[in-house]
């Protein structure tokens, strides 16, 4: 079996809630976790919910980060 390719989120408004919806319909990726300055209560899929200082504790777990600040950021 061809292993997934692991995915994590930058930024959880509104294109990384999008972002998440879509890593959760491709078959061959699996989101690890979403990356956030604040601290969220939970994610709509389910997944960890990390402040972004943590973030390369990930780096061995994640293949590809999307970038989902927005324009402010």
């Amino acid at each position: 079996m061809k292993q997934k390719i692991r995915i994590g989120i930058v930024g959880y408004g509104n294109l990384g809630k999008g972002a998440e919806i879509a890593v959760s319909q491709t078959p061959d990726m699996e989101l690890v976790a979403v990356f956030s300055r604040r601290k969220l209560s939970k994610t709509q899929s389910g997944v960890p919910a990390i402040l972004l200082d943590e973030a390369e504790k990930y780096s061995d777990k994640i293949d590809v980060m999307l970038l989902c600040g927005g324009s402010a950021t």
